[in-house]
């Protein structure tokens, strides 16, 4: 079935509620469920208490969807902090919602995969996400399309006009069951502070099947880009253009601003601007593009690197996982923040895999990404700095960390297993040996002393004095 972009289907899908009515697939929705994690709605049921009873809960919700007797219930809203010091408002549905929400995608996402969405929508789906975002960016930038605009929907997820959203399902779906089912999901309102609120506008953010209605969308805004040979790269929400003048590119931008309006929604001012990659830097999924620039070699280059905020965060992880007031064992510190250096240093390797597909896909490259080196450097030596402050028990504090670090240098904590992030990161994308690591610390660790040293005889001083010497004595000796 091969269908002309986002224009209504000949075929549409119209038995999709019956291939919900079976035991099993409910349990595997459970079980997807189960995996996201996450917390209880309204009612007060857990993942854990519906699991407890699992075949009768989902006998009873079988019995409920064959009789037509679910009913949807009310979001429980709660309130994220973000980056920027703002919060941001996750709907939570029950259990219960979220099986039939998870069945619903099921269904659903398979065909729209197969026959609706584009290829560069890349946010929550099925073997694409940030990476495929990275490559189509990079590929964008090395063919000459260095007009950027960067765009932000204001306030997406809370402003989708639900008649609006309808009305484009109604092009692929005619199960009227299934629309009723959405259509509910949608109009049940959150509950806050004891309160019911209702809205005609928005999908919750927290909800299964938001992501999917999100893509259904703004799938009407990629194909118009499409039919107007515009680039663009779009991750959920969050999207850029392409153009290879800025002519081109301001053309696109009131494309993009006249289509929004007419899907009900608007272009957030304050996050959305016309980058020139020339002379400007822009930020797209905690990465910093650096414009191109003449490189030693007097060839073009330009710089990727994890976005600030990124790496604050990082830190601030790093900083709330070893606070001074817990009397840890050294493995149990390390157990702590090793899963957060994984967490990050995974995320950030994937530009490196995104240059190395687009390169055996044929696209030379001219991206550095050498800087990550000494941000890592940088982030292991005050995560090691943390650490040492939390080993010491009995008053700890910046001086006594000082003394320590003879004694608990590199070697000793990749003897106690804690994952350095700058050679994860040059593992993950060179095949570094941890023994590399320990070799390269050593040998910076003693040029950084010779230095030291050099520094001191210039200045006609000792640098190896009585006090230093006894210092590091008593750190061996603690």
């Amino acid at each position: 079935m091969e269908y002309a972009m986002n224009q209504e289907w000949k075929f549409k899908l119209h038995s999709v509620y019956g291939q919900l009515l079976f035991d099993r697939k409910l349990t595997q929705s459970f079980e997807q469920v189960k995996a996201n994690n996450g917390a209880g709605g309204i009612d007060g049921e857990t993942i854990e208490s519906y699991d407890a009873k699992l075949h009768e809960n989902i006998m009873m919700l079988l019995e409920k969807l064959k009789s037509k007797t679910y009913q949807a219930q009310p979001v429980r809203r709660v309130y994220i902090p973000k980056k920027d010091g703002k919060k941001r408002p996750l709907g939570i549905p029950t259990i219960e919602d979220r099986i039939v929400q998870q069945s619903v995608v099921n269904v659903l996402q398979p065909k729209f995969e197969d026959n609706l969405f584009h290829n560069w929508s890349v946010g929550y789906r099925p073997n694409r996400g940030v990476q495929r975002a990275l490559q189509i960016i990079l590929w964008n930038i090395e063919q000459g399309y260095n007009h950027i605009y960067d765009c932000d929907i204001k306030g997406f997820f809370d402003n989708i006009p639900h008649k609006n959203l309808i009305k484009v399902l109604k092009k692929y779906v005619s199960d009227r069951t299934v629309l009723g089912l959405i259509e509910q999901w949608l109009k049940a309102g959150f509950m806050e502070e004891g309160k019911l609120i209702h809205s005609d506008y928005g999908t919750p953010q927290g909800g299964v099947i938001s992501p999917l209605l999100a893509n259904v969308y703004l799938n009407e805004l990629d194909w118009e880009w499409d039919l107007n040979g515009i680039r663009f790269v779009r991750y959920a929400d969050d999207f850029l253009l392409f153009a290879k003048s800025k002519e081109e590119i301001e053309k696109a931008a009131s494309l993009t601003k006249r289509k929004l309006q007419e899907m009900g929604l608007e272009v957030s001012k304050e996050k959305t601007k016309v980058v020139n990659f020339r002379k400007d830097d822009f930020d797209f999924l905690g990465f910093t593009f650096h414009h191109w620039e003449t490189g030693k070699d007097k060839k073009p280059e330009f710089r990727v690197t994890p976005k600030k905020e990124s790496i604050k965060d990082f830190r601030m992880k790093i900083k709330d996982k070893t606070r001074k007031t817990l009397t840890l064992s050294k493995e149990e510190w390390v157990n702590r923040v090793n899963p957060i250096i994984r967490g990050k240093v995974n995320y950030y390797v994937t530009i490196i895999k995104a240059i190395k597909a687009n390169e055996e896909l044929g696209q030379k490259s001219h991206c550095i990404t050498r800087w990550m080196r000494n941000i890592f450097l940088n982030i292991d030596g005050y995560i090691r700095k943390r650490l040492r402050v939390a080993f010491i028990h009995k008053h700890p504090n910046q001086k006594k960390e000082q003394k320590m670090r003879y004694k608990w240098s590199n070697s000793f904590f990749v003897g106690i297993k804690l994952i350095p992030s700058y050679w994860l990161y040059l593992n993950k994308a060179y095949g570094y040996t941890l023994e590399d690591y320990v070799r390269e610390m050593k040998i910076k660790g003693k040029l950084k002393q010779q230095n030291a040293v050099k520094r001191a005889k210039e200045k006609g001083e000792e640098y190896f004095t009585p006090h230093r010497l006894r210092k590091m004595q008593n750190a061996w000796n603690a």
